[in-house]
């Protein structure tokens, strides 16, 4: 992906139009079951760089605290 905000946003934009369209066909609970086995074999790939990992759970944590999820482990 080349380095351009707009490449950017508009994969975001079509990442947030995919998970509302899968939602709606499979349900939340069937997509978070996709999302955790997507990102499981994302982490497992030896050509994914640890440091984005670690952001990208950094930012997941973010989100839960942000939504009131923050005792989530418990």
């Amino acid at each position: 992906m080349p380095d351009n905000p707009r490449v950017r946003e508009e994969m975001a934009a079509r990442m947030r139009a995919f998970h509302k369209d899968v939602v709606e066909k499979i349900g939340r609970p069937e997509m978070l079951k996709v999302y955790c086995h997507a990102l499981s074999n994302w982490v497992l790939n030896p050509n994914t760089d640890p440091y984005q990992i670690e952001m990208l759970f950094d930012e997941i944590c973010l989100g839960a605290q942000q939504e009131g999820l923050d005792d989530w482990d418990a």
